[in-house]
């Protein structure tokens, strides 16, 4: 067992199979969110993602969390621009979720590093680069970066260890009943 984890399963029908139910998750566990997607938005989509990860590994991860962007964004839009950073986005998390999780034994530690690498590059770095982006263009004062982490990084500060919490608990409970077995 490795630390990362840069392979991932063979792309079988199976395996189609269980990335379609895993999206379909995702989009619905992605639209239970409270706040404002410009400023600070807290979901239930980093569950389906770290499911993504464990199940799918790397690529096909970052590719089912393409797919979930482009549905969860165009076809089922709640009034949200589509931005192709938020894509770029997506794959990203899907690698790093396959990256931590794919074959690997289930750890409170493994959770709290996933989770902390996960909010880093995702919600810190790429959203707030994002949104920063969007706003030069949509407005003539422009908010800054600094401005935008400054408010959204409590936020993450606080998820932070709840989250690597709840993907313990969820990941420790389906290695537990041998749901990986599929793999």
């Amino acid at each position: 067992m490795s630390i990362l984890s840069f392979s991932g399963p063979r792309f079988t029908t199976r395996q189609m199979t269980l990335a379609s139910m895993l999206i379909a998750l995702q989009v619905v566990l992605g639209k239970l969110s409270v706040g404002d997607p410009a400023v600070v938005k807290v979901g239930l989509g980093f569950i389906a993602t770290a499911l993504i990860g464990y199940f799918l590994g790397p690529w096909i991860g970052g590719l089912a969390m393409v797919i979930n962007d482009l549905i969860s964004n165009t076809i089922l839009s709640s009034g949200t621009l589509f931005f192709p950073g938020f894509t770029l986005s997506a794959f990203v998390s899907g690698v790093i979720a396959g990256m931590f999780l794919y074959n690997q034994k289930v750890t409170w530690q493994r959770a709290l590093v996933y989770e902390f690498f996960q909010i880093l590059v995702t919600n810190v770095l790429f959203t707030t680069l994002w949104i920063y982006l969007m706003s030069l263009s949509s407005s003539s004062t422009g908010r800054t970066f600094m401005a935008l982490l400054t408010i959204r990084l409590p936020k993450e500060v606080i998820t932070w260890p709840i989250e690597a919490l709840i993907v313990f608990v969820i990941l420790r409970q389906v290695a537990r009943i041998n749901l990986g077995a599929t793999r």
